[in-house]
Formats: structure tokens, sequence, C-alpha cells
């Protein structure tokens, strides 16, 4: 896992993704830790991802 910690933790307001590993990867499009629909990025990136844990769960099909 490689983390870029020279990185600010906000650009703009927007939340800055700071983690380079297959995890956190997966965590930004299939995290069952919380039901946000857009929570912040943990990948490498600026602003949120889009949960689709969350999408199956309040579809109905989780």
């Amino acid at each position: 896992m490689t983390e870029f910690s020279q990185l600010p933790d906000r650009i703009l307001g927007l939340p800055v993704g700071k983690d380079f590993s297959i995890e956190a990867l997966v965590k930004d499009v299939w995290n069952p830790e919380t039901d946000d629909l857009f929570p912040p990025k943990n990948f490498l990136g600026i602003g949120y991802g889009l949960n689709f844990y969350a999408i199956a769960r309040k579809t109905g099909l989780l």
C-alpha cells in the first residue's frame, strides 16, 4: 500500500484520496461500511466516489 501523505486533505473544499492500493480502489466502488451514495474517495483522486453497495442496498438488491 502506498500513501501520498504529502497531499492536502482537501483541495477547494473537496476531499482528496491519498491511498494507492487495490483495497482503496475497491472501497471506492463497493463499501459496505457506509450507506452514503457518494462517499469521499479513498483511492487517488479528488472528490467523491460512487458506492454501488449503497445503491444495491437502497434498491433492495441486497
